[in-house]
């Protein structure tokens, strides 16, 4: 499957580093404060000896709605969410013929992701239902439309998604491929690809996202890209991406020098 490179690259704003300088005397010492451990994190300070402290963990500041919000507010197409009840009422109005009856059954054949924690990644705290399951069983629970990926495997259950990377002023654009499982980046076997390097320096997102590391993932349902989740402690271990320890460590420092400000 062909995607153009226009319609996944995400365009980040140039980050500068102290006095116009990359070399690392130059650039704040950085410890990282984590619940998990990635191949880079020896490159970093120990605390005692950090100016800065990069907190990193892989259970989520920002709400599920708080995603979708931002996502929205960037430009990125979405599914309809909500509360179960409110994406309910959502897609009852796009089909205005239907009696209730017609649309409970159709309801038990629209799938929809619940979160049970809005705050949880790496495949936690969220289960694909029915919408009429979950009407029944979490009504109030924050949720959206499932989106189903084009099966590239007929007849094996096989995902596949899309992940704009950011490390600094650097992006990626990573192709994800899950066997035996509705999410592929968190199946029994998962296939990573590097499709390409994104352009270095300008653009609106990075200004808006206060990480120096984040995650954009997106899924394909047709001619459209669904952005269906935003990650800001993505694991980097495994993608292939070809950074060193001491280049992440480089460029999450230059981020801090650019975005912090009064540093000792």
């Amino acid at each position: 499957m062909s995607v153009p490179r226009e319609t996944l690259a995400v365009p980040q704003q140039a980050l500068r580093t102290i006095n116009g300088q990359g070399s690392l005397r130059d650039l704040p010492r950085v410890a990282i404060v984590s619940d998990f451990i990635d191949y880079y994190d020896h490159a970093f300070c120990p605390r005692y000896e950090a100016e800065v402290v990069w907190d990193r963990r892989s259970r989520n500041d920002m709400s599920k709605a708080d995603q979708f919000a931002l996502l929205e507010k960037q430009g990125f197409k979405v599914p309809e969410h909500g509360k179960v009840t409110d994406v309910c009422t959502k897609l009852r109005e796009k089909f205005p013929g239907f009696t209730p009856k017609v649309f409970n059954l159709y309801a038990e054949t629209i799938r929809v992701v619940v979160y049970l924690d809005e705050f949880a990644h790496r495949g936690e705290g969220k289960i694909l239902t029915t919408l009429g399951d979950a009407l029944r069983e979490y009504p109030y629970l924050y949720c959206s439309r499932f989106v189903e990926s084009e099966p590239s495997f007929p007849g094996i259950e096989y995902a596949t998604s899309y992940r704009h990377l950011q490390i600094g002023r650097r992006s990626f654009c990573l192709r994800y491929g899950g066997f035996g499982s509705w999410m592929s980046n968190h199946a029994k076997e998962v296939e990573v690809e590097v499709l390409f390097e994104g352009h270095e320096g300008g653009g609106p997102l990075s200004s808006h996202v206060p990480y120096p590391v984040f995650a954009i993932d997106m899924v394909q349902s047709g001619p459209w890209l669904y952005a269906v989740d935003f990650n800001t402690a993505p694991g980097i271990d495994g993608t292939g991406i070809g950074l060193s320890p001491q280049e992440i460590y480089q460029l999450v420092a230059e981020w801090f020098a650019s975005n912090v400000s009064n540093m000792s």
